[in-house]
């Protein structure tokens, strides 16, 4: 389906064009875009990671700094391209169960 050309007021039971405007309550109070809009301009805000996010973020910067072995990596692509890498099935079905069971 192309949406580029998509007229959404067609969409609409009644027909009328939507147009999205911010709310305001009747007080006149801003809307919780301009609250987060000012909060932000404060310079007050601050951020903490939880354990999970510091794990993963060395994790992320620990394995940009492994080592690579270019000529084994070359040495494996000619042997997957020339047919000669051996698989063996047996392992290749248990490591899929295994991973399987640790994605659950």
């Amino acid at each position: 389906m192309d949406i580029k050309g998509l007229n959404t007021n067609s969409l609409r039971p009644d027909g009328q064009s939507s147009t999205v405007k911010g709310r305001e309550d009747s007080s006149g109070a801003p809307n919780r875009a301009q609250e987060s809009d000012s909060a932000a301009t404060t310079g007050n805000d601050s951020l903490t990671l939880t354990g999970a996010a510091q794990a993963m973020s060395s994790a992320a910067s620990a394995g940009e700094n492994a080592p690579f072995d270019a000529a084994r990596v070359a040495e494996l692509r000619e042997a997957i391209a020339s047919g000669n890498y051996p698989v063996d099935n047996e392992q290749l079905a248990d490591r899929m169960i295994d991973l399987e069971r640790l994605l659950r």
